[in-house]
């Protein structure tokens, strides 16, 4: 009994955790790969974040006791996440709920 509840464990915590619905992973994904298009996918990632930039940095200041770095919004299928980078470590943080997703020391 206890094997199946280590087994089911990642699945409820990956369950938990904010996603984009397909409508909204749609807006972040085209076949053009023009310039201007890129840009305007940038800028629905944008739209579609609930955690912006300071919000990010203030969990990752909390978490880490360090500032930060690097930023950068990206998505992995349907999480929208923030890649932080620190003097020591490197955090992903989920952009619609805040979770921390990873994180991982640097040496």
């Amino acid at each position: 009994m206890k094997y199946y509840t280590l087994l089911l464990t990642p699945l409820f915590l990956l369950a938990s955790q904010s996603t984009l619905t397909p409508s909204e992973h749609s807006l972040i994904h085209s076949s053009n790969h023009r310039p201007m298009i890129k840009m305007q996918q940038k800028r629905n990632m944008h739209k579609l974040h609930k955690i912006d930039e300071q919000e990010a940095a203030k969990i990752t200041k909390k978490e880490t006791n360090e500032e930060v770095k690097h930023l950068k919004l990206t998505h992995s299928g349907r999480i929208l996440k923030y890649i932080i980078k620190t003097e020591n470590y490197i955090l992903t943080i989920n952009a619609l709920d805040g979770a921390i997703l990873n994180k991982e020391k640097i040496r």
